[in-house]
């Protein structure tokens, strides 16, 4: 399982308000200043979208998860960017085109940023500094807010299974089917969650669920496990599996309406 969750979706949905000087084009005529170093040229559009958006809502609320959600999305821009002009943001610095510039400009924003954040007591923000840059000091500062209010967001539960899935899975497979039932109706459900608790269960030799959670992420269109070896680890007899098939597509609709609760 990797320590590092797939961050992120939801909170995009926390940041953007829907008025209209959200819409891109709004955004871009009244605030020119986010969106005219980076170059429109067709390639990258989506990210430099959510990057012009993230960088709307930091301006307008100033705050901590604002300035997580910046840095995550320069730093998707800047992987679609440095494959689209196939180099490296270091070895980019002569080069003069207006989409290197735009790199550029967004990676030096990125290190601002990154720089600005150290040694925050904010969770998204120590979650960053310890899968980005490797500081135990924010990993330790994170752990501290177990438990706490902090942490009631899926990908942070999801982060905090994944230092507990070695040293102790049964709690790592509670702190992921918290995080299912904190997703609320129609969010964007991270469907490497069922991957990992599928693998934990297996782990546990725990076979039923791990095929439970392996038909789950079919539902999704998620990673694709193999059911069949699981089948035959847990000799389920065709009842059983139609038991648990059944199972599984009442766990989706429950996650989708935003009311899935572990038994």
């Amino acid at each position: 399982m990797s320590l590092r969750p797939a961050l992120l979706l939801s909170p995009l949905v926390l940041l953007l308000a829907c008025g209209d000087d959200d819409r891109l084009h709004n955004i871009c005529t009244n605030h020119p200043t986010l969106c005219q170093d980076l170059v429109d040229d067709g390639w990258c559009r989506q990210e430099r979208s959510t990057v012009i958006r993230a960088r709307y809502a930091l301006q307008q609320k100033k705050g901590e998860l604002e300035q997580y959600q910046l840095m995550h999305e320069l730093e998707g821009y800047l992987r679609c960017i440095e494959h689209a002009t196939r180099i490296e943001y270091k070895v980019a610095k002569e080069k003069k085109s207006a989409r290197v510039e735009g790199m550029l400009a967004a990676g030096a924003e990125l290190e601002r940023l990154d720089a600005q954040t150290r040694g925050s007591n904010n969770p998204w923000l120590q979650l960053w500094h310890w899968t980005n840059n490797g500081d135990e000091e924010a990993r330790h500062g994170f752990l501290a807010h177990e438990g706490s209010p902090q942490l009631e967001h899926p990908e942070l539960q999801a982060a905090l299974a994944g230092i507990y899935a070695r040293v102790d899975p049964a709690k790592a497979i509670g702190l992921l089917q918290h995080a299912l039932s904190l997703y609320q109706p129609d969010d964007p459900v991270n469907v490497q969650l069922f991957a990992s608790l599928s693998t934990l269960y297996m782990g546990q030799r725990d076979y039923k669920q791990a095929y439970l959670w392996a038909r789950v992420s079919e539902a999704f269109h998620g990673p694709q496990l193999d059911t069949g070896r699981l089948n035959r680890y847990a000799a389920l007899s065709q009842a059983q599996q139609e038991r648990l098939d059944e199972q599984a597509k009442e766990i989706a609709a429950a996650l989708r309406a935003g009311h899935y609760r572990p038994e």
